[in-house]
């Protein structure tokens, strides 16, 4: 638990004495009557009085909670949210609060729930309500819905509709991403690009349900085919797909582009579209940044990018690779 106080040499005893004393003020009834979750910190982070509205979000009750410092409900292992708050607190001493809300995650009382991300919103109380003494407000707003909802319409910007995989504009991300985080550890980096041979004509011969249904059966055999969690595969386009492999040698990733090719060949026509066994083929495209072949992360896509055109070039229903 962080402990750490800004006047270590303020009894404990001080905090139930000023608890005492503002328990039946004006300032207390005011808490139970804000809408709110409402704490009443001390300079140090003491909690002096809270509403019932703050113990219930916390799952406790106000006697369990008054007298507890706010830091050590605080749960973060950096220390990195309990000094912010420390800083806020402190400058306040000397000047009236003018800060943002800060987000931070708070401890629960109840089984299962470890933490619970709020946001803090803390103002200087007027003197006549803190009776002389370094009072401040703190109103705290629960982030579980906020977060959920945020993280539900990230994942949907970032997603292909049709075949659940990442979309363009999440593969381009995580290509930036992996390319800073491979250079600096000196790791390989693969891409492998996939594409349908003929979806136009099988599209114009089955329709384009059946060729929904087989772009979407190709995305789910993909994400089946993945080696580990860091990878990413995507739908780069149309009836074409990208793989992001990072620390993946490029013996490594031609390996799974045969394994990911050998797969998709057992998907046939007759699983899209009925009275048919047409067989399905892709060709493949696999490039690889080792040894500092490549400058960037765009001339690794265009390295990759060309190889698949060679293998479509070539007769496709094969793999082209350096």
């Amino acid at each position: 638990m962080y402990t750490t106080m800004l006047n270590d040499n303020t009894p404990s005893t001080k905090t139930a004495e000023l608890f005492n004393f503002y328990k039946d003020s004006s300032l207390a009834r005011m808490l139970n009557f804000i809408n709110e979750a409402v704490m009443v910190l001390s300079i140090n982070g003491t909690i002096e009085m809270l509403n019932s509205n703050a113990a219930s979000l916390l799952d406790s009750n106000r006697d369990v909670l008054s007298g507890e410092n706010l830091l050590s409900l605080i749960y973060d292992k950096s220390g990195r949210s309990q000094s912010q708050l420390t800083h806020y607190l402190h400058n306040a001493s000397t000047t009236v609060i003018n800060s943002p809300p800060i987000e931070v995650k708070l401890t629960r009382a109840s089984v299962g729930m470890k933490s619970l991300p709020v946001e803090l919103s803390i103002s200087t109380l007027p003197e006549e309500l803190s009776s002389s003494n370094s009072l401040f407000l703190c109103i705290l707003r629960d982030l579980t819905i906020h977060k959920a909802e945020y993280t539900s319409l990230k994942r949907k910007a970032e997603t292909d509709f049709l075949t659940g995989l990442a979309n363009r504009h999440k593969f381009s991300d995580y290509l930036h991403e992996q390319w800073m985080r491979c250079e600096e550890d000196k790791l390989p980096l693969s891409i492998v690009f996939i594409d349908i041979d003929h979806f136009k004509l099988f599209n114009d011969e089955y329709g384009h349900i059946a060729g929904d249904k087989c772009l979407k059966r190709i995305g789910e055999t993909l994400s089946l085919s993945l080696p580990n969690r860091d990878t990413l595969a995507a739908r780069y386009g149309g009836e074409e797909f990208a793989l992001i492999l990072p620390n993946c040698s490029a013996q490594t990733a031609q390996l799974l582009a045969i394994r990911i090719k050998r797969h998709l060949s057992q998907l046939s026509a007759k699983h899209f579209a009925l009275m048919s066994n047409a067989r399905l083929t892709v060709s493949m495209g696999v490039a690889t940044q080792e040894g500092q072949r490549y400058d960037n992360s765009d001339a690794l896509l265009n390295a990759a990018d060309t190889l698949l055109y060679q293998a479509k070039s070539q007769g496709r229903d094969q793999i082209c690779y350096l």
